[in-house]
Parts: structure tokens; C-alpha cells; sequence
């Protein structure tokens, strides 16, 4: 089967766009498929080896023998995977190793006529790009330099506004440094200060964020989640300060061979590179003096693909057509989840605790019906929305939501560990009692059928909550109904009213 790549003019707005990629690097060679990139910006499938194609490369200016056969091999198996999957929207990219050798022209041909496809060789400052674009696929609002630390270079980005302002590419490499005939551990501070201080913007202006892309450094920061007990197990978004990383990084960049054999949690094809990853990270923060440094799974195969095909989709109708992607995950066929939030957001309109989106969400990740306990449910429901397959969510706002979702399950005077609690403030825990008990009465309504959150409202005036009822229907209200409705009532801190109407 022949692999074809999108045509950047093809409308893709409303069409399921499912597409693979795959990233030729100098320490590894990874694919990605997407189910369908518009509605969810996770792949279903995400493969990597470690094919060491750069080794040596500053030293032989070609690609390692070992390396090229291992990647044909990998490369083969791909390409199978494609077939037999029918992906026929693919795109391929390589990075500095395929820039730098020598003799890479027959393995461009070998992959080429693999999968029919050209390789998009990038540039070191494409490269910085995709990987500023693949960061601003997985947060809102990004503000700061983005680092995508590689085998064979170092791309950073300056990002203000949503808009790239500066960048560059350095030789830094993890692989490259590792196998460096000039270069040592010893005197890798001096020569990455240098590098660094001939980039004159990095000092010119302070930097809120620091995101930090690359396996290596997606493992340094696994090894310090684990290690710190953190309990919300996701990489992408675990943000630390300065002052708690800075000790953390010079342990690790002292570590020896033996030391390093003794690190848990993480990969063994990355704790070699540990150390070179921390003194990398120890010498960029030294000169931007950045306020968090944050981890992204997104990075340069997420923004190549944004880049080239889906620049002109907006982000309120990726966030949509994503909520609509995961509720029929959820069984949710008939989107219901709209109904909820249509019926309950008259009462949280204005709640700087608990904003649109992470309703809009909460209203999506509550439904569940397994045929489980309560409390079963509530433990379950918890879980699932706390490592819920999204990328625009911070480890605080996955907390809020698996809360509001864990009490729309159970009473409130039930309680998940403690540990989830301690880093929201009263305010967002109240805020997501509210909204679990809110999405609990409604489900109390909707018992016999959806159509009533079409039919009642809900709504907050003065110091009471209103539920307004057609007078046909108020013998449908049941004592539990009623129950809830007075529970909601006392975590708004509000008087419970209800209205029948005639219209």
C-alpha cells in the first residue's frame, strides 16, 4: 500500500484526520499514530528504539554502522504496522544526524522508497519551531523558552504571546556529548556557558517559564516525580520552581557510572545521559533564571504536523471537537454530557475557581456507569480523570476535575487521600464539592430520562438556588432528588427554592 502525505490546502476542520509520524533523531527513532489529530492531540500508538544512528558523528562524520541496520530493521516494522492499519496520511522527519553525516544520502533513499514518502530533513531552527509549536499544543497560553533537548543538538525558543520570537540551535546533544572525543564531563559547564552567552536574547530579558522537551529530560523529571512522592503519575505539566530543581539537577550531574546504575523508575537507554541532561538544564537556568520549569510530552513531531496542516484550526474548536472525541470514548453516544452542562452552568457562571473549561470537562469525564457501588464508582471515576488522555490540563486542574467527579459519585463527607487535597486552597476544594454535587443532583433527575435537564433550570439569585419545574412533571421529583437538591443548596452556601411553572 502506497503512504501518502496530507496536502497542506486539504480541509480538515471537519474531517477525522487520522495520520502517523515518524521522527528519524540521532539517538532514536520514534512512531506516533493519531487516531484523529483534530479531536485529540494523544496517539494510540507512540514506539520508540534506540538506534544510536549518531554515535560517534563528531568523530567519523558518518552515520553508525550498527545503528543504520537496526533503524532499517525498525523502519521496516513500521511501515508494516502502516499497512496493516490502512494509515495512509504520513509524515517523516529527521533531524542534526541526517543534516551532519556525510554518508546519509543511501539511508534517505532506503527510508524513501520504504514508504514512498520524502523525509522533511529539518533545519536546526525548523526544528526549534516544531518543537515551540508541538509546546503550544499541550498548554494554554505559553509564555517562555522552550528547550528540546536531542541526541545530536539543543533547540531553544523564546515564546511570547503565542508567538515565536527568537530562536536557535546548539550542538549539545546528549549522544553527541557522550561520545565527544574533545569534550568531557569535567569541562562541559565551560563549554556550554560559552555557547550559551554567544546568544545574546537568552540574558536580555527574564523568563516566567522554562518547558523543557526530550526524553532524556522527560526521564530526569520522571526520577524526580517518583522520588518525591508526587502523586499525580503524568509527565506532561509536572512543573517545579527553580530552587527545588536546582539541588535536585547538580546531584544527578555528579552521578558516576555506578551511581547511576542504581537509579530506578526510569528507562536504562536513558540513565547514561542523566547527568549530561542535568548539567544541560543546571547551565540554562543559571542564565535565564526561570520561575518554573515545566516538562511536555508535545514537542517537534506534535508541532511539525500543527505546523504544516491544522495552523488555521482555532482552539475552541479543537477543545470542542476534543470533548465530543472523549465522551463517545465514554460511552456517551448521544453527547449528553451538553444537557448536563447546560442545566447546571446557570450556578457557576462567574466561578474563577472552577472556569468553563474545566466544567465543560468535569460534565464530559463524570459519566460513568460500569454496574458498580457507589463508592466503587467514585474511587474509579477519580482515577480515570486524573490520567485522563489530555494534553491542556495542569496537574491542578486533572485534580479539581477528578474531585468534582469523585463527589458526583459519593457523599461529600467522603474524602479521596489526602495527598490530592493539599494542592488545591479552600476555594478550588469547595469549588469542586460544588460542581460534584451539582452534576450528582442532576444525575438524580435524569433517572426516567435526559429530556428533564432540557425541561427544569437551575439557577442562583440572591441567596438562594432556584430549581424551577413544569408543574406536569412535579410528581417526577423523588425524595432523592429532593435530597440532593438541598445537599447542592448547603455547599453553595445558599437557600433551596423550588418553583412550578405553568410554561
Amino acid at each position: 500500500m502506497e503512504i501518502k502525505v496530507l496536502k497542506n490546502n486539504q480541509n480538515l476542520k471537519l474531517k477525522p484526520a487520522k495520520l502517523a509520524v515518524i521522527d528519524i533523531g540521532s539517538n532514536s527513532i520514534r512512531m506516533l499514530i493519531y487516531e484523529d489529530f483534530n479531536s485529540s492531540r494523544v496517539p494510540f500508538f507512540n514506539e520508540k528504539a534506540v538506534c544510536e544512528l549518531g554515535k560517534n558523528l563528531d568523530k567519523s562524520r558518518k552515520l553508525h554502522k550498527s545503528g543504520v541496520d537496526y533503524a532499517q530493521k525498525v523502519l521496516k516494522r513500521f511501515s508494516e504496522i502502516l499497512n496493516v492499519s490502512k494509515i495512509v496520511n504520513l509524515k517523516i522527519i529527521a533531524t542534526a544526524v541526517l543534516r551532519e553525516a556525510t554518508d546519509a544520502k543511501p539511508f534517505v533513499e532506503y527510508v524513501e522508497n520504504l514508504f514512498k514518502k520524502k523525509i522533511e530533513i529539518l533545519s536546526g531552527e525548523e526544528e526549534a519551531i516544531c518543537s515551540a509549536e508541538g509546546v503550544k499544543i499541550g498548554f494554554d497560553n505559553v509564555d517562555g523558552l522552550v528547550a528540546d533537548l536531542g541526541g545530536g543538538s539543543l533547540e531553544l525558543a523564546r515564546v511570547e504571546n503565542g508567538l515565536i520570537t527568537n530562536k536557535t540551535s546548539l550542538p549539545l546533544g546528549v549522544l553527541r556529548l557522550l561520545n565527544n572525543p574533545i569534550v568531557k564531563k569535567r569541562n562541559l559547564s565551560k563549554y556550554i556557558k560559552q555557547l550559551l552567552r554567544d546568544e545574546k536574547w537568552l540574558s536580555k530579558k527574564k523568563f516566567e517559564n522554562l518547558y523543557l522537551v526530550g526524553g532524556t529530560w522527560r526521564a530526569l523529571f520522571k526520577l524526580h516525580l517518583f522520588q518525591n512522592k508526587h502523586p499525580v503519575h503524568i509527565i506532561h505539566q509536572y512543573s517545579v520552581n527553580y530552587e527545588t530543581i536546582s539541588s535536585f539537577v547538580e546531584k544527578i550531574a555528579s552521578f558516576n557510572k555506578a551511581k547511576l546504575k542504581t537509579v530506578e523508575y526510569i528507562s536504562k537507554s536513558r540513565t547514561p545521559y542523566l547527568p549530561y541532561s542535568s548539567i544541560i538544564l543546571d547551565e540554562i537556568m543559571k542564565v535565564t533564571n526561570p520561575k518554573n520549569i515545566i516538562c511536555s510530552i508535545s514537542g517537534i513531531r506534535e508541532g511539525s504536523l500543527a505546523k504544516d496542516y491544522f495552523k488555521n484550526i482555532d482552539n475552541s474548536q479543537v477543545f470542542e471537537k476534543s470533548l465530543e472525541y472523549i465522551s463517545k470514548k465514554r460511552g456517551d453516544l448521544g453527547l449528553t454530557y451538553k444537557k448536563y452542562h447546560e442545566f447546571i452552568k446557570p450556578v457557576f457562571d462567574g466561578n474563577e475557581h472552577f472556569d468553563e473549561k474545566l466544567l465543560n470537562l468535569a460534565c464530559v469525564l463524570s459519566h460513568m456507569d460500569w454496574g458498580l457501588g457507589a463508592f466503587q464508582k467514585a474511587e474509579l471515576v477519580f482515577q480515570e480523570t486524573l490520567n485522563t488522555p489530555l494534553l491542556r490540563l495542569s496537574h491542578k486542574e486533572r485534580i479539581q476535575i477528578a474531585l468534582s467527579c469523585y463527589w458526583r459519585y459519593c457523599s461529600i463527607k467522603y474524602n479521596p487521600k489526602i495527598e490530592y487535597l493539599t494542592f488545591l486552597n479552600n476555594n478550588e476544594i469547595f469549588s469542586s464539592k460544588q460542581v460534584g454535587a451539582a452534576l450528582r443532583f442532576a444525575h438524580s433527575l435524569t433517572s426516567i430520562s435526559t429530556i428533564f435537564l432540557e425541561e427544569f433550570k437551575l439557577y442562583k439569585r440572591g441567596n438562594s438556588v432556584f430549581l424551577k419545574i413544569p408543574a406536569q412533571h412535579q410528581e417526577i421529583i423523588s425524595k432523592q432528588a429532593t435530597k440532593r437538591f438541598k445537599a447542592l443548596a448547603r455547599e453553595l452556601f445558599l437557600e433551596p427554592r423550588v418553583i412550578y411553572s405553568n410554561n
